[in-house]
């Protein structure tokens, strides 16, 4: 039987037998994540957004184009009990860790869960533009590599929110990181596997 046509979990959309839900604990971080994706996105077996939200358990999905969506970002950027920041690569950039400490708060993260070329329009829509714009101080090589990365720099979901988690030193991440990180391999490993993708190795 086609893997591709094999039964798959719910969750991590992986195959049955490669399933890495098995006593999952999300881990509860003091930012909060609104993820901004679509239905569309979101149906896509490789989406790495629906995997982090298997793994963080305070984030939010906003489906744009839905219904009354940018109502939800509104009310989302009007929260009192944290500082609403979005995340993308391109400078000009803040840093997210001075932002913490002039409010004395933690961090929404509107994180862009799409294309790039979707992620460059989305950015630039009313509701959005008045965020203050976060990135990564260091970008580490992309572990993802089930689709082709705009540029070197650019990487998918689940590694620019862990690696963000990581620079503003979220507390507990350290604890929790590496197992994070393993599931991620895990996952991108397997759906190589069923895409004929030469696995990529870690040099030790």
């Amino acid at each position: 039987m086609n893997k591709s046509n094999q039964e798959r979990c719910i969750q991590c959309r992986l195959i049955i037998q490669d399933c890495i839900c098995s006593e999952n604990s999300a881990f509860w971080a003091e930012h909060k994540i609104t993820l901004l994706t679509s239905k569309r996105e979101e149906r896509i077996i490789s989406n790495t957004g629906r995997l982090l939200r298997l793994v963080l358990e305070n984030i939010s999905p906003v489906y744009i184009g839905k219904k009354g969506w940018e109502k939800e970002v509104e009310s989302e950027i009007m929260r009192t009990d944290y500082t609403p920041v979005i995340l993308f690569p391109t400078p000009p950039v803040c840093d997210g860790q001075i932002i913490m400490e002039e409010t004395g708060k933690p961090l929404n993260i509107f994180v862009l869960d799409t294309s790039w070329r979707n992620a460059r329009r989305w950015l630039h829509k009313p509701v959005l533009m008045n965020l203050k714009k976060i990135g990564l101080k260091t970008v580490s090589p992309s572990e993802y590599y089930l689709r082709k990365q705009s540029a070197e720099n650019y990487l998918c979901t689940f590694q620019a929110v862990t690696l963000l988690m990581a620079e503003l030193r979220t507390k507990g991440f350290a604890s929790v990181s590496f197992q994070i990180n393993e599931k991620f391999t895990l996952w991108v490993k397997s759906l190589a596997r069923e895409r004929g993708l030469k696995i990529k190795t870690t040099p030790s």
